[in-house]
């Protein structure tokens, strides 16, 4: 994959350049395993979706070009931190949780259990009713009394 980097042209767009120096861009990266293989699996592709190149390891990438696909990566692939679970409505589905993330506090629609997918390591991915997605990097990060509380949701 060293046979071109990644930068960023002068509207802040991300631009595939080449050794020849030519540029192709503007292109848009999306991730084929955004939950499992953040690493691995990734297509640039142009304002219309079409894939221009695809980046089976991010790992091989130079240094510079990954930071700056892992910045463009935070910004369209965002899903909101969840630091502690201060209350859920019911202890049955549907329930209302007020959680407070890396942002805030907000409040979000658990449809049913199945809103919850274990990730592995200690990761989960939740569900809004209106399918905005919430991850908790690290269950065993939490404090006490939300880690009560998920225990209640999970089977």
């Amino acid at each position: 994959m060293s046979k071109f980097t990644l930068q960023e042209n002068s509207l802040g767009l991300l631009m595939i350049v080449r050794p020849d120096g030519q540029q192709t861009g503007p292109v848009h990266p999306v991730l084929a395993f955004p939950l499992t293989a953040p690493e691995l699996g990734l297509g640039l592709v142009d304002e219309h979706g079409k894939e221009v190149m695809w980046l089976p390891d991010l790992t091989k990438l130079d240094p510079a070009s990954s930071t700056l696909l892992k910045a463009h990566l935070a910004r369209r692939e965002y899903r909101p931190q969840i630091k502690a679970i201060l209350r859920v409505s019911t202890f049955s589905t549907p329930s209302v949780w007020q959680v407070k993330t890396e942002t805030g506090v907000c409040e979000f629609l658990l449809q049913s259990e199945e809103s919850i997918r274990n990730l592995g390591a200690g990761r989960l991915l939740l569900t809004h009713g209106n399918g905005m997605q919430f991850v908790i990097e690290d269950q065993a990060a939490l404090d006490n009394r939300s880690k009560q509380l998920l225990a209640r949701f999970m089977a």
